[in-house]
C-alpha cells in the first residue's frame, strides 16, 4: 500500500484537474443567475395576482345581496311532501 500511494505522490497531476474549480464555479453561478431570474418571475406574478384580485374586489360598489325569489309553482307533483301524503 505504501509503495502505492509513493507512486501516486511522484506521479504528475493532470491536466484537467485544475480546470474542475472553474467549471464548477460556473455551472454555480449560472444555477444561481437561473434561480435569481425564477425569482423575479415569480414575485411579478405574485405582484400582478394581487393588484388584479384588489381591483377585482374594489369594482363593487356595495355588498352582493340575493334576489327576491317568488314560486311560480306553490306544490310539485315530485315533493316529498306530497310523495309521502298517501300515508
Amino acid at each position: 500500500m505504501d509503495d502505492i500511494l509513493k507512486r501516486l505522490s511522484d506521479a504528475p497531476v493532470p491536466a484537467g484537474l485544475a480546470q474542475i474549480d472553474d467549471a464548477i464555479l460556473a455551472g454555480l453561478a449560472e444555477r444561481q443567475s437561473e434561480a435569481r431570474a425564477t425569482s423575479r418571475m415569480l414575485s411579478a406574478a405574485a405582484v400582478v395576482a394581487l393588484g388584479v384580485g384588489y381591483a377585482g374586489g374594489s369594482l363593487m360598489p356595495s355588498p352582493a345581496s340575493a334576489a327576491e325569489h317568488r314560486l311560480v309553482i306553490s306544490e310539485t307533483a315530485l315533493a316529498p311532501s306530497t310523495l309521502l301524503d298517501f300515508l
